[in-house]
Formats: structure tokens, C-alpha cells, sequence
């Protein structure tokens, strides 16, 4: 009985002490799961995307996604992609269908600026393959001419909706497409390498002076390390999407863009959004990479481990691309990064992801499309937020629309509410470019912003819009860098006696008004001060019957109370070529010579402002070096975290539509008639200008090209030959000299085919792209003699002239140097022309 005792002591001892086991391991794991930071991500809250996309197929690659459209974009969605035809033009395409199925197909051809339409065929054989895909070819007709672009609109009727999708096209018997494709995709994959990406140096244009520490933005000069990512153990982590942005049979513009990704430091896994852009030229031989740009972003996912100690951690990112705003009170602080908005809530330490349009079901070819962007306009001190998103809407209820749509969220109800939407039949880009110029939120509840070259107020109660200024021109209006103040002539360019200056945080408008004969010019803003210059009606600068400019004999400083902070003149001295940077105004001056509105160039000045510079719109922002990404940007706070165990990371509860309105802007058909240039930079919008001189500065560093507003390239800095020689000059200049006589603004004329452009300012090498393309280069000197620039090489250039009486003597040879010394001491007066092939 004795033995039985024990046995039965021991066994209740050892129940006991399993119980004590399973509880503490119960309690080890509960603790764990409260106290283990999950990481999870979040996405707003909003419809599915459901349009169809579609590819071309291009030597057995997909290429150029588009997306659909519910609205008629005309002939401005057109500059994203451009198709190079197979020979017999029967275009490959495959579209995803993504649950909708397509019931008919056709397409339509037109010339880039619509005037002539060409062909609208009905597509007969919709294939379905095995791989459950669905394919179309369009058997594309012999009405178009080679290596002249069109316009092609694809048509999908999927039963419930009509969707349209935009794209160029060129047939050109110099089809080289495939190999530049072949070298960019090499190029990109090359770069997760290290040893494999020797191959590439050959392409690399290394500059020892550049500044390799940021990882965000990369380009031809950069160091191999940074070529080859740094070090970062960076890998390719999706299959690269190409899309062909120009191609002219030399020339090509490409972006591969993919998704990259590393493991961090706690073995968790980052990824980056990367777009790659490669300028191509084909050579004689072999293909020339005339730059390489690559831009990478982080893709911010509201992970735990980001918010730490006074940081919230966005990574390699495109300083561009960020913004903050912080209420009041500093309580709540809102940041864009990578197409994205977030609140945090610094006292609840609360992360609200406020606006995405990442989808969680979705593949990411629709959600992730890129042609759009967002700005905050304002939060409160209860965090409640006013944003806009622009451009192509990826999903909700303004799926496939082109547009401006303001939200409002509310912090209390947890809701993002739409205000209104505005539908615009304009690409992207040249949205975000007049956005970019001023979209603010100002006194009582008004929108400011500019769209088709007007300001407009917008009342966010009643949704009424206000014309505050139209028909605007190039350097007849200034917008202060951050957006409170604006200025525009009440007048024409050189014409204006009156100058219109309102404070937006205040809704007050002052005017400020010229002399009797005189005239007011606007020059700019440095800091929130205007800078304004006055001038005699009759001291204009005429080169060969066109206006050069007006040359200013003062120039006055205001402040926002329009009281002259400082003035500037000298005694019979001119003002002209004013350019503002930063705190300091530079100035060129100039005298009158013996001629009649003549001037001559006597020298340079500076003036030093007192406001010191400012980087709006990233007050909080601040960036750290690191061992293992190099630079990284983060959202700096004022309340430390701790800890994120009671950290908490969600998206609005839902989206509201009860009450959004829809407004519809007017377009100026003044402003429409000028023939605006748009200058491009590895593929982005850089500046949209009247001024031939100017574009070209804005893109010629980075082998850019301009286009005119239906896309038609009228300059392109990679597309020429080290020489070249027009045969029969004179013969090629007669649709350019027929017009001379009238010409006095950048113009097409339809009946000659041409567009004449204003040159005055550019140099030889400038020039010589409009040589290249087979029209001579009209250059004046001062007794208004022209001569026709029509050939050049290496050390000279050949020179025509069509009022020499001996025929013999016409054509002659000059030297470079000298030539570029002519062309100086006559203010290189030159007018250009290409082929209109709109």
C-alpha cells in the first residue's frame, strides 16, 4: 500500500507540473502574439479595377501595356507610347481581359493633329488561345506613308462599356526596334550583377565629379557601383515592362520598368518601384546609348519597424516626389510618398494610410499604372485632410477617366469623401505641368489652380468656378514658388500698361499700373517679393521685323503690400534676359545702338534679395546617410516612439460619392491657337514654352526632344549626323522664304507643310538638327540680309546666298570658328523649319 502511495503522489506531482508547462507555455504565446509586431499591408478602401489592358507583341515580346480610356482622349493620350509596324503592318496584339469579355474590336487611324482621318476597319477574328488569353491582329492598310507617325485609337466593346486605348504608330523600312528593346532589357538585368554588368561599361560616360551618394536617382555618368546597385544585394524581383516612348527610325526613347527588392537588415523583405529610361541612337554600324536615367522609390507599406525613435522611415526615394504638411497644433502630420498619402496621428500614435491606389487582388499592371500623381492642400488640427489626385484614375468610380478629383477626409467619421471631378481630355503630364504651377488651397474655401494656360478659383461649398485670369502667355504671368501669390499682365506680352498681383491666403487682389508710355513686363518671384520691370512703349528690340524684346529701362521690387523693397536703373542703360535664382537676380544689360530699336550687349549684373531660399512642401522631410542604401529621406516628428507595441496602422473606413459634385473647365481658344512647344527630359515634361531658345535649354543637357501639342517632334537633340549637305538649297527653301516676309511667331502653315520656328539665340550646334532634317536654316544679319545655312561637318559650314547676282558665287565655305563668331556679332538671328508631319 505503501508503494501505491508514492505512485500515486508522483503522478499527481507530474500532472501538476505539465499543467504548470502547458499554462506557462500557453501564457509564453500569448504574450508573443500581442507583443510581436505584425507586418501586414494596408490599401484604401475603393472599387476594383475592371477595364481590359492590352499589349503589342514585337518580335515575340510584349511590349507598350495601354490602358483603357471611358472618355474621348482625341489625340492626347497619344505621346505615352509609339507601335514600329512589321513590314506587312499586320500589328500583333493580346489583350488581357481581366473578367470582361471583349464582343468586338475596331480601330481607327488619323494624322497626329486629327485633320485627316485615314482608315476605321472592324477587327473579324477575336482568338481565344489555350493559355486563356485573347488576340487580335490589325491588318493595317496601305494608306499611311513610311516614317510618318499616326495616331491609333482601338476600340473594345466588351458589352456593358465602350473602352478606348491611344497609341502612335510609324511604318519605317528602319526597323531597329527589336535590337534597342534587346539592349535594353540586357542593360537592366546586367545591372543586379556585378561581373555581368562589365559588359556595360563600354555604354558608361563615368563622371569622377558626380554625386554618387543617393541611390534614387542614376543616371549615364554615375560610378559602376552605382550603376550596379551599391552593394545593396538589390535584386530584380518582376518581369521588366517596356514601353517604347519615340522612335523615329534613329532615334529611341524606352522605359523598362519593374519591381526590385532587398532584404533589409532585419531580414525583411523592401521593395522598389524602378523605372529605367535609355535615349538610343542607331548608328552605321552599332547602337549608341546616349544616356541611361534610372529613378527608384521605395514602396512605403506602413510596416512597424518603419516608425522608429523621431522617424518614420520612407527609404531611397526621388526627393521630387515627397510632401508633407503638419497641422496647427503639430499634432497630426500628412506625407505623400511614391503616389501615396499618409496621416500619423502623433498623440494616438495612430498611421493612417489616407489614399492608394495599390489594390491587394489586383496583378498590379492596372493599380500600379503610373500616370498619375497627388498634392496635399491641407490638414487641421483634428486631422482632417483636403487632397487631390490627378491624371489617370487606376480604379473606383473613376476608372479609365482622365481628370481632377478632390477628396476631403474626415477624421471623425473616418471617410474619405469625394467633393468633385473634374474630367480632362489632356495626357498626364501636361495636367501635373500647369498643377505643378499652382494648385492651392486659399481663403474661404477656394481652389486655385491653373489648367489650359487660365487660373481658375473653384468654391468648394458651391462648386461655382471663377476665371481669375485667362488666355495666359509665356512670361506674361509669375506664380510664386509656393503657390500664395500670383501676378499677371491685364494685357498682351509687350503690351500690358497694367500688372495684377493677388495674395491667394488672402483673396486680395491689388493692381499696379505703368506711366503714361509705358509699358510693365513681369519677370518672376523671388521669395513672396514680385519682380517687375517698366519700359517705353517705343523702345522695342525688332531683329528682322520680329519683336527680340522689350528691354526694361527699371526694374522694381514689391513686396505683398506692393510696397518697392528696391529699384534698379542706370542711366541709359536696358534691362534684358532677366533670370531669378534663388535670392539673387541676374541681369544682362544692354545699350542702344546707332540703329533704330537696336540694342548691344554691355554687361551683367546681380541683385541680392533678402529672403533667403525655401524648399516648400518638405518642412519635415530630412535624409540620413547609411551603409547599406547610401541616402534615404525620412518624416522627421516632434513626439518620439518608443515603442510600436501600441502602434496602430489602418486605411478609412470607407469612401463617400453622397455628395460629389462634377465640374467641367473651358479651354482658351486663344491660347489653343499659339503653337506651345513641349520640351522633354528622359522622357518627362520639363517646361511648356513659346520660346524655341528656351525649350531647347530646358532638354539639351539630357538629349532631350520638343514636341509641338499633337506630339510631332520639332527638335530633337540625339537625331543628326556629324555632317551633312543639302542638295539644292535654294529649291528646299522656298516653302520657308514664301513666308518670310509675314513671319513674325513660331507658326504651322498647312500649305507648305512646314512649321517655321523663331531660332533667334541658338547656337550652331543647335541648328544643325534642323540641317539634318533636309530644310536650310535661314540666318539674317543686321541690314536684314538673310542667307541659307544648308550644309555642315566637322570644321565648316556651307552657306548660301540667294540674292548674290552671280549664280557661280552663291555657295560658298566658312570655317566653324568663324561661322560662330558671325553668328554672334548678328545676334544669331536664324529662323528654322521642319516638316509638319502632324
Amino acid at each position: 500500500m505503501k508503494i501505491k502511495k508514492n505512485t500515486k503522489k508522483y503522478i499527481i506531482r507530474a500532472v501538476v507540473l505539465i499543467v504548470v508547462f502547458i499554462l506557462s507555455l500557453t501564457l509564453y504565446f500569448a504574450w508573443s502574439f500581442f507583443n510581436t509586431e505584425k507586418e501586414y499591408t494596408v490599401y484604401t478602401s475603393m472599387e476594383e479595377p475592371t477595364l481590359p489592358v492590352m499589349y503589342s507583341i514585337s518580335n515575340g515580346k510584349e511590349i507598350n501595356c495601354l490602358h483603357g480610356y471611358l472618355q474621348d482622349m482625341k489625340n492626347e493620350a497619344n505621346s505615352d507610347s509609339i507601335i514600329v509596324l512589321p513590314e506587312d503592318r499586320k500589328l500583333e496584339m493580346r489583350i488581357a481581359e481581366y473578367n470582361n469579355m471583349v464582343a468586338k474590336v475596331s480601330y481607327e487611324i488619323r494624322s497626329l493633329d486629327l485633320e485627316h482621318f485615314i482608315e476605321k476597319t472592324d477587327v473579324t477574328e477575336i482568338r481565344r488561345g489555350n493559355d486563356g488569353n485573347t488576340y487580335i491582329t490589325l491588318p493595317i492598310q496601305n494608306l499611311i506613308e513610311k516614317d510618318k507617325q499616326y495616331l491609333l485609337k482601338i476600340q473594345l466593346d466588351t458589352g456593358e462599356k465602350t473602352v478606348n486605348y491611344y497609341t502612335r504608330i510609324i511604318w519605317t523600312d528602319k526597323n531597329y526596334i527589336g535590337q534597342m528593346i534587346d539592349l535594353a532589357l540586357e542593360f537592366t538585368e546586367k545591372t543586379f550583377d556585378y561581373n555581368a554588368a562589365k559588359d556595360l561599361t563600354s555604354y558608361l560616360e563615368i563622371n569622377p565629379n558626380r554625386d554618387n551618394s543617393d541611390l534614387a536617382d542614376v543616371d549615364i555618368s554615375s560610378s559602376f557601383s552605382q550603376i550596379t546597385w551599391a552593394g545593396t544585394g538589390m535584386k530584380l524581383a518582376s518581369e521588366p515592362k517596356v514601353c517604347v516612348r519615340e522612335y523615329d527610325g534613329i532615334m529611341c526613347l524606352i522605359d523598362v520598368s519593374y519591381t526590385a527588392e532587398r532584404m533589409n537588415e532585419l531580414n525583411k523583405a523592401e521593395k522598389y518601384r524602378v523605372k529605367d529610361t535609355y535615349t538610343m541612337r542607331m548608328g552605321s554600324q552599332r547602337i549608341y546609348l546616349m544616356n541611361f536615367d534610372r529613378k527608384t522609390n521605395q514602396i512605403f507599406e506602413g510596416n512597424k519597424h518603419l516608425f522608429t525613435g523621431k522617424r518614420i522611415l520612407l527609404g531611397i526615394a526621388d526627393i521630387s516626389t515627397l510632401q508633407t504638411a503638419k497641422s496647427n497644433n503639430g499634432r497630426f502630420i500628412v506625407f505623400k510618398t511614391n503616389n501615396e498619402i499618409w496621416s500619423y496621428d502623433q498623440k494616438e500614435k495612430v498611421a493612417v494610410n489616407i489614399f492608394s491606389f495599390r489594390s491587394e487582388t489586383d496583378d498590379g499592371v492596372r493599380a500600379d499604372f503610373d500616370r498619375h500623381d497627388l498634392k496635399i492642400l491641407s490638414v487641421d488640427d483634428s486631422g482632417n485632410i483636403d487632397f487631390v489626385v490627378y491624371g489617370y484614375m487606376n480604379r473606383g468610380r473613376h476608372e479609365g477617366y482622365n481628370g481632377i478629383v478632390y477628396y476631403h477626409y474626415s477624421e471623425a467619421n473616418d471617410t474619405i469623401i469625394e467633393s468633385f471631378f473634374i474630367p480632362i481630355e489632356k495626357g498626364f503630364e501636361k495636367i501635373k505641368y500647369e498643377l505643378d504651377e499652382l494648385c492651392i488651397k486659399g481663403a474661404n474655401d477656394m481652389l486655385y489652380m491653373k489648367q489650359n494656360n487660365a487660373i481658375v478659383a473653384i468654391d468648394l461649398k458651391s462648386l461655382e468656378t471663377l476665371d481669375i485670369a485667362s488666355n495666359l502667355e509665356d512670361g506674361g504671368y509669375a506664380i510664386s514658388k509656393d503657390q500664395t501669390k500670383i501676378a499677371w499682365l491685364d494685357g498682351s506680352l509687350y503690351h500690358s500698361s497694367k500688372i495684377q498681383f493677388m495674395d491667394i491666403t488672402t483673396g486680395n487682389t491689388q493692381s499696379i499700373s505703368a506711366d503714361i508710355d509705358e509699358l510693365l513686363r513681369i519677370i518672376g518671384f523671388s521669395g513672396h517679393d514680385l519682380v517687375y520691370g517698366r519700359a517705353r512703349s517705343d523702345d522695342f528690340w525688332y531683329l528682322s521685323n520680329r519683336i527680340k524684346g522689350l528691354p526694361m529701362y527699371k526694374l522694381e521690387i514689391v513686396d505683398g503690400n506692393l510696397n518697392i523693397q528696391k529699384e534698379y536703373n542706370k542711366e541709359d542703360l536696358y534691362i534684358e534676359n532677366v533670370r531669378i535664382e534663388d535670392n539673387r537676380i541676374h541681369l544682362k544689360i544692354y545699350n542702344k545702338t546707332e540703329e533704330p530699336n537696336s540694342y548691344r550687349y554691355w554687361g551683367e549684373d546681380t541683385i541680392i534679395c533678402n529672403e533667403s531660399r525655401k524648399e516648400y512642401g518638405i518642412d519635415n522631410i530630412a535624409s540620413a546617410n547609411t551603409n547599406d542604401r547610401k541616402k534615404i529621406y525620412y518624416v522627421s516628428l516632434d513626439e518620439e516612439i518608443k515603442t510600436t507595441r501600441n502602434l496602430k496602422v489602418r486605411v478609412p473606413g470607407k469612401i463617400s460619392y453622397e455628395n460629389a459634385g462634377r465640374i467641367e473647365l473651358m479651354r482658351s481658344e486663344k491660347s489653343d491657337q499659339k503653337l506651345w512647344l513641349y520640351a522633354y527630359e528622359n522622357g518627362r515634361l520639363s517646361m511648356v514654352t513659346t520660346s524655341l531658345d528656351k525649350a531647347i535649354e530646358y532638354c539639351y543637357d539630357e538629349l532631350g526632344f520638343i514636341t509641338d501639342k499633337n506630339g510631332s517632334i520639332l527638335y530633337n537633340r540625339t537625331d543628326r549626323e556629324s555632317q551633312s549637305t543639302i542638295e539644292g538649297p535654294l529649291q528646299k527653301a522656298l516653302p520657308i522664304i514664301k513666308n518670310l516676309e509675314t513671319f513674325k511667331e513660331n507658326k504651322a502653315y498647312e500649305d507648305d507643310g512646314i512649321v517655321i520656328l523663331d531660332a533667334q539665340g541658338l547656337d550652331l550646334n543647335q541648328i544643325s538638327y534642323y540641317i539634318y532634317q533636309g530644310l536650310p536654316v535661314v540666318f539674317y544679319t543686321k541690314d536684314m540680309h538673310y542667307y541659307l545655312i544648308y550644309g555642315y561637318d566637322n570644321f565648316n559650314i556651307k552657306i548660301y546666298d540667294p540674292f548674290e547676282e552671280n549664280e557661280e558665287n552663291r555657295a560658298s565655305l566658312m570655317g566653324k570658328e568663324e561661322a560662330e563668331s558671325w553668328f554672334i556679332d548678328h545676334q544669331s538671328d536664324f529662323v528654322v523649319a521642319v516638316q509638319n508631319k502632324g
